[in-house]
């Protein structure tokens, strides 16, 4: 079991609202770790991941939007890659991703960003911006949310 939980699958608990309505607050998230454990892959564009964060102090669950190499800009309310729109249909319609700042991610890199964009401490804020693919833990297959109060309940599949 331990074997299960430490090398094939991630179990992390979501405590905050940074990836609404994708995954409610307060819902518990399975997450595949495999391919991290044993190598560093890049993970997709849309991917969500977690990783270690020395700033925060802790493990964060964010969406990869900007692959290595790749120029991360933001107008009108949208995300830019190398000056061509993001399409962003995991996000509720009408949000807007405000942020005056241009990221140009460097190789071995992602950039990444929570789905509730108003409510996210993410790459747009964090003082290192890029996350080494070295510490990605795992990409997120499922999300399960059962508590009252929640934008959905249930379990999803969001791998």
């Amino acid at each position: 079991m331990l074997f299960l939980l430490r090398v094939l699958l991630q179990l992390i608990y979501v405590p905050t609202a940074s990836m609404e309505t994708t995954i409610p607050t307060r819902s518990l998230v399975v997450g595949w770790r495999l391919p991290y454990a044993v190598a560093d892959p890049v993970p997709q564009r849309g991917a969500i991941v977690t990783f270690w964060n020395d700033e925060e102090g802790e493990v964060l669950v964010k969406r990869v939007v900007g692959l290595p190499g790749e120029t991360v800009s933001f107008e009108g309310g949208d995300v830019y890659i190398d000056g061509a729109q993001l399409g962003e249909d995991y996000l509720p319609e009408g949000v807007e991703t405000l942020c005056d700042k241009t990221f140009q991610v460097p190789e071995g890199c992602v950039f990444v960003m929570g789905d509730n964009r108003t409510g996210s401490h993410d790459s747009r804020y964090l003082r290192e911006p890029y996350i080494p693919v070295s510490q990605v833990q795992g990409r997120m297959l499922l999300a399960i949310s059962i508590g009252s109060g929640q934008s959905w309940q249930g379990v999803r599949w969001i791998g």
